[in-house]
């Protein structure tokens, strides 16, 4: 079969018209059907992450048409919406790269509507948990979908709807009525006031919104429940309001000074309460082993009781004692200032001498010298001292009634003979010495 007709005059073959035609039909049906889907086709060829969220219902979400947003901005589309069996919807949305790593380990998402009417939504993902990518599909749990207005209206009391209906009217009435010029000067003074506001909402959400806020409004109930029970008492409370204003008032310089040093006090307390942490701190680390010490000294006070008893006479007997000594403490005093002037004229050349020769001469052995030389030893004079005392002593043990006897005795040595150069003791050292420094091999 031949695709082309004949040539030309310039010898280029021609396409039949035939072809021609059903080339440009099937090309025109190849662009309509890419147009046709040229929202999938862009999401197939866009970049990005996959990720999986599972609804409680396929709330009117479009594949390849819902948008998905973070914080309002647009980060991808709805890809793909399956039913599950249970009526649940697995909803895949393609996000653009980056996206993922930012939304954190337990994101959640939520289906919003544009505009307050509805009409058409999109997936609003919202950030949560610690840093870092969604630890696999986002659960039921996670996800919310919208409630709309006809819906809340079904579940209303037929009086309830009437009584919207007459608010309603009643709001239109308002607004006819110079309403709307009192909105506008809100809106037109409402920027400047909506930022100490809003950090006003935030202080009275408290530490913990779940639970601080709802206690303060039920708390707020209760009050005005207790003083609305008797008539009169919301009107005591306001007079003494009244009074405590005015006394305020009166002492608005008193309360600017004190409030003017506040900063400083309170200062100073943060330090005293840091302290008495670390105070506190080191408490409990010795009150464990404090406890047994405590147990034994209640023991101890118990056994305490009766002596104490016993010694109040003796108390009571010193503090006449006392008052008695008070005298010689008073004399003690000028007693002291002398004893430190004498003790001032013995330091010098009085310890000198004492720490000197006296102190030597004491410390020294005995040895004598002239006649009594090699009688004495090797023990310190003061020794020989007390030995001589203690003999004495022993030898005046007998006494009669004229006194204490020392006894002597009497006997002859080799020490007796008098007249003699030198004593019999004397002649034998010598001989003893001179037979000791005798040369070997000398006549003996």
């Amino acid at each position: 079969m031949r695709m082309f007709g004949r040539k030309g005059a310039g010898g280029r073959r021609k396409m039949a018209p035939a072809k021609i035609g059903v080339l440009m039909a099937v090309v025109t049906v190849a662009i309509g059907v890419a147009l046709f889907n040229k929202d999938r086709i862009a999401t197939m060829l866009s970049p990005g992450d996959v990720m999986r969220i599972n609804f409680a219902q396929d709330y009117k979400l479009r594949e390849n048409l819902t948008d998905v947003k973070v914080a309002g901005v647009p980060v991808g589309r709805v890809s793909s919406v399956e039913e599950n069996g249970d009526g649940t919807a697995m909803v895949e949305v393609k996000i653009d790269d980056g996206v993922r790593g930012k939304l954190g380990k337990s994101p959640s998402a939520a289906i919003r509507p544009v505009t307050l009417l509805g009409g058409k939504y999109y997936v609003d993902l919202v950030p949560g948990g610690d840093k870092g990518t969604p630890d696999g599909d986002i659960p039921v749990a996670r996800t919310t979908v919208p409630v709309e207005l006809d819906k809340v209206a079904r579940a209303l009391q037929p009086s309830a709807l009437d009584g919207a209906r007459s608010t309603i009217a009643q709001l239109d009435k308002t607004l006819d009525n110079g309403g709307t010029a009192a909105i506008d000067e809100l809106l037109a003074d409402a920027p400047p006031v909506l930022v100490p506001a809003g950090q006003v909402l935030t202080a009275a959400q408290g530490t913990n919104p779940r639970t601080d806020l709802p206690n303060l409004v039920h708390n707020l109930e209760s009050t005005g429940r207790v003083l609305t029970e008797q008539d009169g008492r919301l009107d005591s409370i306001v007079r003494d309001l009244s009074s405590t204003s005015s006394v305020l008032g009166n002492r608005a310089r008193d309360i600017a000074s004190a409030i003017e040093t506040l900063p400083d006090t309170l200062h100073s307390a943060n330090s005293g309460l840091s302290r008495l942490d670390t105070t506190l701190g080191k408490l409990r680390d010795t009150a464990d082993s404090a406890r047994p010490v405590a147990r034994e000294l209640n023991k101890t006070l118990e056994h305490a009781d009766p002596v104490l008893v016993k010694a109040r006479p003796l108390v009571s007997d010193v503090k006449n004692l006392l008052v008695d000594a008070r005298p010689l403490v008073q004399d003690l005093v000028p007693a002291s200032q002398r004893t430190t002037d004498v003790l001032r004229g013995l330091n010098g050349p009085v310890l000198d001498r004492v720490n000197g020769p006296i102190n030597k001469f004491v410390l020294s052995p005995w040895n004598g010298t002239g006649p009594y030389t090699g009688s004495g030893s090797d023990r310190p004079f003061y020794q020989e001292v007390a030995f001589l005392a203690a003999n004495l002593v022993r030898e005046a043990v007998v006494s009669d009634r004229n006194g204490h006897v020392i006894m002597a005795h009497a006997g002859v040595g080799p020490g007796s003979v008098g007249g003699l150069p030198i004593s019999f003791e004397q002649l034998v050292s010598q001989l003893i010495q001179m037979q000791v420094q005798k040369p070997e091999g000398g006549p003996r």
